[in-house]
């Protein structure tokens, strides 16, 4: 993510007190849905930890 804090629109990226760096997307699915993509920096590159489909999404 070329060192940036904050993604996009779509996610964003965290660095927690501990543990490397970790990002949450939402990527627009054909059914009018997303999916949401957790992944965490490896030191190289994003290691994707985990998916699933979400139906609807609102800010807070």
């Amino acid at each position: 993510m070329n060192g940036q804090s904050v993604a996009d629109a779509k996610g964003f990226v965290y660095e927690p007190v501990r543990g490397p760096k970790r990002k949450i997307e939402f990527e627009p699915r054909s059914d009018g849905g997303f999916e949401r993509i957790e992944a965490v920096w490896n030191g190289c590159q994003w290691r994707i930890t985990g998916r699933e489909v979400v139906t609807t999404m609102r800010r807070i």
